[in-house]
């Protein structure tokens, strides 16, 4: 994103030129989505057992609250610059 789509967008270049990484980057997203379903799956929903101590409940605190921002962040490239990008 840094390195390829907000320079173009920087300069200018949008519509068709921004196609291409934009389709990628969403390929990515879906597959960061994948990931994170199957992070919750292995940590049974970020709901630690009884018995775990403090370290575990941070753990699980703070994975849930990853998987929030980087929704929150695939959630505003997906649907609002990347639209913005491609129709100029």
């Amino acid at each position: 994103e840094e390195q390829v789509l907000f320079p173009a967008i920087h300069g200018g270049r949008l519509g068709a030129p921004v196609h291409m990484p934009i389709r990628v980057m969403m390929q990515e997203h879906d597959d960061h989505g994948e990931n994170l379903r199957r992070m919750r799956e292995l940590a049974t929903g970020y709901v630690p057992p009884p018995e775990a101590c403090a370290t575990w409940r941070a753990l699980y605190a703070g994975l849930e609250k990853l998987e929030a921002e980087l929704m929150e962040h695939i959630h505003l490239e997906n649907n609002v610059l990347f639209p913005r990008a491609l129709n100029g």
